[in-house]
């Protein structure tokens, strides 16, 4: 979807030290993703779509730089990331009040449909839940281990979904999962590729 909507972004966004702590470039993709939901604060994470929106001529700009900008932005609490019957959505926070507003065409993030808990205990839970969950299929009484630590990939569905394969419900922990296997699996094609690379450069010498 093109970033068409007349948008106006207000100073008093900008005074959260989460997000002034962020690196420039994060900042200017949540200055963009405001650009781009819909009047609800809401979109599908679509990765090709947004580059294309956001930054068109800036070559050293991926589709994986803009999965880890929004889980950068995740992480500071700009917005939510949920899975809904295997789509990644993003919902803005602290979004205005839009006047006459369209109807949004995607589904609400699961804190506005399933709890009234503020954002940061939801998030400490859902961690501690992930931890426990990863701690109790890898045998461990210590902390969770990494894909990194372990070698396996992550899973793209979050602990209290993995073994049901995901859910339809709007899930935030999923969302997040998804993302983070995208993350993952673009690492390993990239590593595949180095050495094909460097042998090619072997030839042309």
């Amino acid at each position: 979807m093109a970033m068409t909507r007349r948008r106006t972004v207000t100073p008093e966004g900008y005074s959260r030290e989460e997000l002034l702590s962020l690196p420039p470039a994060v900042r200017l993709t949540e200055i963009s993703l405001r650009l781009y939901a819909d009047d609800h604060g809401r979109e599908k994470v679509n990765q090709r779509l947004m580059l294309a929106n956001f930054y068109p001529l800036d070559e050293e700009m991926t589709e994986r730089t803009i999965d880890e900008h929004l889980l950068s932005l995740d992480d500071a609490g700009c917005l939510v990331l949920f899975d809904v019957d295997g789509s990644t959505f993003f919902a803005l926070t602290d979004w205005p009040t839009v006047d006459r507003a369209k109807p949004s065409r995607f589904p609400a993030p699961p804190l506005a449909n399933d709890s009234r808990m503020p954002r940061d205990p939801f998030v400490a839970r859902e961690r501690e839940s992930e931890g426990e969950g990863e701690r109790e299929s890898e045998g461990e009484s210590g902390p969770a281990r990494s894909h990194r630590d372990t070698g396996l990939p992550p899973s793209p569905f979050c602990s209290a979904h993995r073994s049901t394969g995901g859910t339809e419900d709007p899930c935030r922990g999923c969302g997040r999962a998804r993302l983070q296997r995208k993350v993952y699996d673009d690492e390993q094609m990239a590593s595949r590729l180095r050495p094909e690379e460097a042998q090619d450069d072997d030839q042309q010498w």
